[in-house]
């Protein structure tokens, strides 16, 4: 029976190998192992903080890649001056205007008598004008107490059943917290990324008694009533026919583990006909989790290409991929070999600067220009993927990132056809960003109701930001109306259906 290593085999820099064979199988080794490492450290650093953006600026390309991006630079300008597509600057200047939610207190200030008089005849000074500046001042936040009375009665002349007075429905019953003070700390925690025991310091500064454990109590009871609306945000998202998906890490207090437990958050990211933003809290990263959300969606599902939703596409869901991560890919072989990966690097920076192009066009325009300028130079790629692949070393950086692309290549195509598809997952991953920023806030979620709570609030209040709407607003009278409704009238709670009601 061969005996077991033991450490004392192990090489140490005090006993390294005595011959040369054994000294190169000892470096391949250590080699191996640290591009291990490497990309470990790589998948739990995008896990933690999200995947990274494109670093890399297109000015340091060389060879056939500058070549590539200069003609497209020179294409799409000839495409500007036909379309006639004047480009606006995205950065303003100037400070910000005073809210109009600010009330004007108006202060006047004039000179004493004494001060009136003038130095050289004594005489008192007129008024000949006035100057005006403007001073923002902070108040201490408004709180009520609302005390309800109800009033009992009763017919005093036959005795009969006494009735009483009803106060309005509320969205925790028997519950402390109104709707606007539910609102705030939703949104302080799920929008502005408050953990509880931060809020919990504001209200003592505030001299107001309110500990995180009752704050946790009535998330969770906004959230069970907040859910109607969100499952049927889920049900109409089915309609789009695009959806975009994604997953990240949300660590989870589990009972008697000691620990905390590394659970998900799904997104499911709708199209402009349905633009819901949903999240999905699940125990694990098994496929069962969006089968279970998009059963039955026969339209594109655009993601990162992670086989976890191979089970939707094999039911009849058109996959597409995101060429944001094979631009992330490729990045990282160009750090390492520039000129290897110089085309690649040319024609997807290439593809990009021409969607910055389509997305200002109509949708007909958009599918020309892709097939036109786009087609071309993802064609050219393709034959450059398939003669690097048998010559570049499949461990390496470079070798990854042809993998990788090749293994997703049908579906990174299906966006030339269909202009309503985006060339990126970066839908979604933006949408992942508020998940990252609240976990590196509040750490981790107390229990799993915790994240399903996060998972139902942070639905509503993204799906108000993708729409402008402000996040507080919408909870505040979402949760003062919503507990009278009937159960017919919730789709007149969707985020998109109450921003029109406002505006019409």
């Amino acid at each position: 029976m061969p005996r077991k290593p033991h450490k004392a085999d192990a090489p140490t820099p005090e006993n390294l190998p005595d011959n040369i064979a054994d000294c190169h199988a000892l470096i391949k080794e250590l080699f191996a192992r640290v591009a291990e490492l490497e990309k470990q450290l790589s998948r739990r650093n995008r896990a933690t903080f999200g995947q990274k953006s494109a670093k890399v600026d297109a000015t340091l390309l060389t060879g056939t890649g500058k070549a590539i991006h200069l003609q497209t630079a020179g294409e799409l300008e000839a495409e500007k001056q036909r379309l006639n597509i004047v480009e606006e600057s995205k950065h303003g200047g100037g400070r910000k205007t005073s809210s109009t939610a600010i009330e004007t207190r108006k202060e006047e200030h004039r000179l004493t008598d004494d001060e009136l008089l003038c130095p050289c005849c004594g005489e008192p000074g007129q008024v000949i004008g006035f100057e005006v500046s403007h001073q923002i001042e902070f108040m201490r936040s408004l709180f009520e107490n609302i005390e309800h009375i109800m009033f009992k009665y009763a017919c005093k002349q036959c005795g009969g059943k006494m009735v009483t007075a009803h106060k309005p429905y509320q969205p925790i019953d028997k519950g402390k917290a109104g709707p606007g003070l539910l609102a705030k700390i939703a949104t302080d925690k799920f929008w502005l990324h408050l953990p509880l025991y931060r809020q919990e310091q504001v209200f003592e500064q505030l001299e107001i008694p309110i500990n995180r454990s009752s704050m946790s109590r009535w998330l969770q009871g906004a959230a069970e009533l907040l859910d109607q609306i969100v499952q049927r945000m889920k049900t109409r998202i089915l309609d789009s026919r695009v959806i975009q998906s994604d997953a990240t890490t949300m660590p989870v207090i589990k009972k008697g583990l000691g620990k905390t437990h590394r659970a998900y958050i799904w997104v499911y990211r709708g199209d402009a006909s349905q633009p819901y933003v949903c999240y999905d809290y699940s125990d694990t990263e098994h496929s069962l989790y969006p089968e279970r959300i998009l059963k039955g969606y026969k339209g594109i599902l655009q993601t990162d290409g992670t086989n976890k939703f191979n089970g939707i596409i094999e039911e009849g869901a058109t996959s597409a991929n995101c060429w944001a991560h094979v631009h992330c890919y490729f990045e990282d072989a160009w750090k390492d070999e520039p000129a290897a990966a110089a085309l690649p690097m040319g024609v997807v920076k290439s593809l990009f600067d021409i969607e910055r192009v389509a997305a200002t066009l109509t949708p007909e325009e958009r599918t020309d220009i892709r097939q036109r300028l786009a087609k071309p130079k993802i064609e050219l790629l393709k034959a450059w993927l398939d003669e690097a692949k048998h010559s570049v070393l499949p461990k390496t950086k470079l070798g990854e990132a042809i993998t990788y692309t090749l293994n997703r290549w049908p579906a990174l195509l299906v966006y030339l056809d269909h202009d309503f598809v985006e060339i990126s997952n970066n839908g979604s991953e933006r949408s992942m960003k508020p998940v990252v920023l609240s976990r590196r806030n509040w750490l981790f979620a107390g229990s799993e109701e915790g994240g399903k709570t996060a998972a139902t609030i942070m639905s509503l209040i993204e799906t108000c930001k993708r729409l402008n709407i402000n996040p507080f607003k919408y909870l505040q009278d979402v949760l003062t109306r919503f507990p009278s409704a009937k159960t017919s009238q919730v789709d007149e709670f969707l985020p998109d259906r109450w921003l029109k009601a406002r505006q019409s």
